[in-house]
């Protein structure tokens, strides 16, 4: 068992369109940290719980923003920050990547359309790339070996998952 935890957090997603659509990059960035700040308190207080899995944290709102041109070159990550034991980049290549991007229902007008950007994504994909992040291929994984080789990664994962009867 464990929680999957989505940034951008409420209450923050309640403005992220107006800040997507109205703001700096500069400022969009600010905004974005604030809620990796915000949501590190909340996964803090989960993880005495139960093991929890982000999507999008503090990688995510850095490559993106260094791909937007902010200047990240003074940047100190924040006094506190809850950070990951394993941090993993999925990556697929470009036609499955768009396919899967077509076939998705995202509600998130700056996600699609920032995410429909050849040339931008492959920026953000540089930017991950510098970060010397775990990378897996999941170009022809069916989602179950995705989550199998990432608890792979984690030390005792695997043993957890046979214990509670999940099969992957």
């Amino acid at each position: 068992g464990g929680i999957c935890y989505k940034t951008t957090p409420h209450p923050f997603a309640a403005i992220r369109a107006y800040v997507d659509g109205h703001a700096s990059p500069c400022a969009r960035f600010q905004f974005y940290l604030a809620s990796v700040v915000y949501a590190s308190a909340e996964i803090e207080k989960l993880l005495w719980g139960l093991p929890v899995v982000c999507d999008r944290y503090v990688y995510s709102t850095l490559a993106y923003h260094a791909a937007l041109g902010v200047d990240l070159g003074n940047f100190a990550s924040p006094a506190g920050l809850v950070m990951p034991d394993v941090t993993v980049l999925l990556v697929a290549d470009e036609a499955e990547r768009m396919g899967r991007l077509r076939s998705r229902q995202s509600e998130d007008v700056s996600d699609r359309h920032l995410e429909g950007d050849t040339w931008f994504m492959g920026r953000v994909r540089d930017e991950f790339r510098k970060m010397g992040l775990i990378q897996i291929d999941t170009t022809s994984l069916a989602p179950a070996e995705v989550v199998a080789s990432i608890l792979g990664l984690i030390p005792g994962a695997a043993k957890q998952t046979e214990k509670a009867g999940v099969l992957l």
